[in-house]
């Protein structure tokens, strides 16, 4: 973009900062003692409007924001922009978009801001009504998904965001009900100032992204507009109104008008899970994690070579995680063009380095204002269905394109050779040079990389993105996904040091990212950034992603299971879990008149923020030594971890994920558990956590679908099933411990392995009374057993009497056979029984 445009762009992100200084500010227009005389007399120029003022005020703080922050700008703009006489200076632009004496630019502001809600400039103007609440608090933007207007209309209930910037700990970032309704954020804006004043960068793009990330950290707990739009962050409005400016400001720059002057565009690689387990060795251990975090890579360097591409900034992108993103562009014929061969390039680039694993779908549909709007019969959700819908016909179609082009080229790329990588099972490439690793034999070139890239996770302090290669840092040995230009390398702080002049050349073509808030503290390093040094000031853009663990003790697999032992049974668990019916919560989870391009941004950052970011947290707090993260982000997860401590796992995401739900009945996650030995192959370990995961996706207990957790065959829903069986599990633990016959468990497996049960009906009758003799038995010959007797007398009662509303006397809601549930649970006690480390 030219310097207009990233003067909009900042603008932009900028317009409602007032909202945030305002409500840190115990004053009011007149009391006020941060606005100074100026900005107090250019109220009446700033708010001329129908609006009323009280609506306005806070952009009068916006205004006093920019004078505040003169020398900083001007490093960006030169010396006007504080000049009020200039229509299009940056105060004017960012004071004055609710005024009626606005520039063209800066009605370009005020409809993208407005278009950011999904509504109109009329529209919003009509809605207000009345005065700004003082100190409101966020809503979640999850808690309405699935109401309609009635229910949202008379809920009142609501869950809100504590007033805190960005964590990983539940305390400071999760919703909650019974909140008081007049936070402090006078703490909150302090910090946000002390960091803010810490970005020096000369580079207006460079400083605008890292506005963005500063943004994330400490605006995305705040209303943007309490009033009309309760769950919208300011993070959120603030980056899609600047989107939405960028696109408006390229189709006025190239004087284009259209009734669709937007375009949705979704990438889907295909191809992931079958990649991450191409996995043919012993040593997965070394190459999951960096062959998992690859394909991060690999999709933020596709989504950065798409935003080059097409000259748009970081906030153009509405959602990067889980192997997909989206983002909006401007409808015009030049970005359509860039789309066709942009979209050629990568599909080439993408088969030279990978052949036939990895599919990247690139589509897009046209979006007109009254699709924003949620006007004449159109919305949102019908264009991300639309979307959903051309990429699906893509992936049908792979690699056409390609085989139409260049039909024995094609065909001889996929003759790779004899030699194979040892670890991934994958042929040579034509000219690829092998590499040796210890103990393993050739590996490919990548795999080597992703060897290395598993290891250096768990030291690095930063990954640094690059649009070009840093000479200085050559000897980390960066990877360039794909080879789309974007180099990406882990190192520590100190190696910045040295490299500093070629960092201070690239600017904005390079990103400092901090993992994971430096150990899930929320900070980032601009945080870190003192103002004393001399060399306190990058003029890079410094940012923070969430990924699912770096944090990691480099212990094998079967470490997990303890050391061996004779009497002990070791099996390790591959979780695998998903959000159930995403694809129907982003198409039709939103009343059509509640759909904007803010909430749909929310709803993304939520599921990122959880399971690429909060996931780890209940990794460090339930099973820190004996578990590890291969993959999470979007809306799913891969975890090996020692058996028992899977299930764990899966019972604290499935806890959390609720609450941070709010409680929706709209959400829930089901999950698949595979048990196997340590030394098991993890390729099939994952083939039988998908295949449980199916089994969960597909369960049903009594017309409750989904929501399901399954292992051993066995899917149970969480809150109908799992916890009553799980209690007569642990009854069955501690009776056997207290000195009760074991034999108890394999006999109620004989007797249900017996039974023929089909469609959860018993067939083979005589079951009955053999069990019935069998137990009575038992029983006798252990009177002194008290609890024993209790549990025999209630497995004949609910086992003989076909009862299924009660599972040892507690109420259960199922269509199992009350045998096929105390079998299970008898099986899961004798495994739990058998593996003697000490939880």
């Amino acid at each position: 973009m030219n310097n207009i445009g990233e003067k909009i762009y900042l603008s932009a992100l900028l317009h409602d900062i007032g909202k945030f200084y305002r409500m840190a500010d115990p004053g009011n227009t007149t009391t006020s003692r941060f606005l100074n005389a100026e900005i107090k007399e250019k109220a009446k120029d700033f708010i001329t409007s129908k609006e009323s003022e009280p609506n306005c005020e806070h952009v009068l703080w916006s205004a006093q924001f920019v004078m505040d922050h003169e020398i900083a700008f001007r490093r960006l703009f030169g010396e006007s922009v504080c000049d009020f006489s200039d229509a299009d200076s940056l105060i004017s632009l960012v004071g004055g978009h609710h005024s009626d004496q606005k520039s063209a630019l800066g009605a370009l502001i005020s409809r993208a801001e407005a278009l950011s809600w999904g509504v109109d400039e009329e529209t919003r103007r009509e809605s207000f009504n009345g005065p700004e609440p003082k100190n409101p608090r966020l809503r979640s933007v999850l808690e309405a998904i699935g109401l309609d207007e009635e229910q949202i209309r008379r809920k009142d209930n609501w869950h809100y965001y504590p007033v805190e910037k960005i964590s990983l700990q539940k305390d400071h970032f999760f919703p909650k009900s019974g909140l008081d309704q007049s936070p402090d954020y006078a703490i909150l804006w302090t910090h946000f100032l002390e960091d803010f004043d810490k970005i020096q960068t000369r580079s207006a793009r460079s400083f605008s992204e890292t506005l963005l990330y500063l943004l994330q950290q400490y605006a995305c707990t705040i209303p943007a507009d309490a009033q009309r739009f309760p769950d919208i962050s300011l993070f959120d409005h603030s980056k899609t109104a600047a989107a939405l400016a960028v696109c408006l400001f390229d189709l006025q720059e190239n004087a284009i008008e259209t009734d669709k002057p937007f375009l949705l565009i979704g990438a889907d690689f295909s191809g992931i899970q079958s990649y991450i387990y191409q996995i043919v060795s012993k040593y997965a251990a070394k190459n999951l994690k960096g062959r998992s975090f690859y394909l991060r890579m690999l999709s933020d360097a596709a989504a950065l070579y798409l935003l080059k591409a097409l000259d748009l900034p970081q906030a153009n992108i509405i959602y990067n995680s889980g192997g997909g993103f989206y983002m909006i562009a401007p409808n015009t014929e030049n970005i359509r063009q860039k789309l066709t061969d942009v979209g050629k390039h990568m599909e080439e680039k993408m088969f030279e380095a990978h052949g036939i694993t990895l599919y990247l779908s690139l589509e897009w549909v046209e979006i007109s204002v009254d699709t924003l709007c949620h006007r004449k019969g159109d919305n949102l959700a019908e264009a991300w269905t639309e979307v959903f819908r051309r990429q699906d016909k893509k992936k049908s179609q792979k690699f056409a394109r390609l085989v139409e082009r260049n039909y024995n080229q094609f065909f001889d790329s996929l003759d790779y050779g004899i030699e194979t990588d040892k670890i991934t099972g994958e042929g040579f490439l034509p000219g690829e040079t092998p590499c040796r690793v210890s103990e393993i034999g050739n590996v490919k070139p990548l795999t080597k990389q992703q060897i290395d890239l598993g290891t250096n996770l768990r030291d690095a302090d930063l990954m640094i993105v690059s649009d070009g290669e840093i000479k200085g840092l050559r000897h980390k040995n960066p990877i360039e996904p794909a080879g789309l230009g974007f180099f990406f390398y882990l190192v520590k702080k100190n190696d910045l040091k040295p490299i500093e002049d070629e960092l201070q050349a690239k600017a904005e073509k390079v990103i400092l990212i901090t993992l994971n808030g430096n150990k899930s503290n929320g900070q980032f390093l601009l945080n870190e950034i003192t103002q004393n040094g001399k060399n306190t000031a990058f003029d890079n853009v410094i940012g923070f992603e969430f990924y699912g663990g770096n944090i990691y003790n480099g212990e094998t697999f079967d470490k997990f299971c303890g050391e061996k032992s004779d009497d002990s049974l070791r099996r390790l668990g591959i979780l695998r879990m998903d959000v159930d019916n995403l694809g129907h919560i982003f198409q039709s989870g939103m009343q059509p008149d509640h759909t904007s391009l803010a909430r749909y941004t929310a709803l993304s950052r939520s599921f990122d923020y959880f399971f690429s970011g909060y996931l780890n947290t209940i990794r460090q707090e339930l099973a820190d030594d004996t578990s590890f993260i291969i993959y999470s982000g979007g809306d799913d997860l891969f975890i090996v971890a020692e058996w028992r401590d899977a299930i764990r796992l899966a019972k604290q995401i499935h806890t959390d994920f609720k609450e941070f739900a709010c409680g929706n009945p709209a959400f829930s996650v089901s999950g698949g558990i595979a048990i196997f030995p340590p030394k098991f192959p993890i390729m099939r370990g994952a083939k039988e956590s998908e295949d449980e995961e199916r089994n969960a996706k597909t369960h049903i207990a009594q017309s409750a679908s989904k929501n399901s957790i399954s292992f051993m065959q066995t899917p149970l829903n969480w809150e109908k099933e799992f916890t009553t069986v799980e209690s007569l599990k642990n009854e069955l633990v501690e009776i056997i411990n207290k000195g009760c016959p074991k034999s108890l468990l394999g006999k109620i497996m004989q007797h249900a392995a017996n039974a023929e049960i089909k469609n959860h009906t018993i067939t083979r009758f005589k079951t009955y009374w053999i069990l019935s003799y069998d137990l009575s038995r038992m029983k006798e010959r252990n009177k002194e057993h008290s609890s024993l007797n209790e549990i025999i007398e209630n497995c004949l009662k609910e086992v003989c009497g076909n009862v299924r509303t009660f599972l040892n006397g507690q109420f259960i809601v199922t269509d199992y056979h009350p045998l096929e549930l105390w079998a299970f649970a008898a099986r899961w006690a004798e495994l739990e029984l058998r593996s003697r480390i000490e939880k």
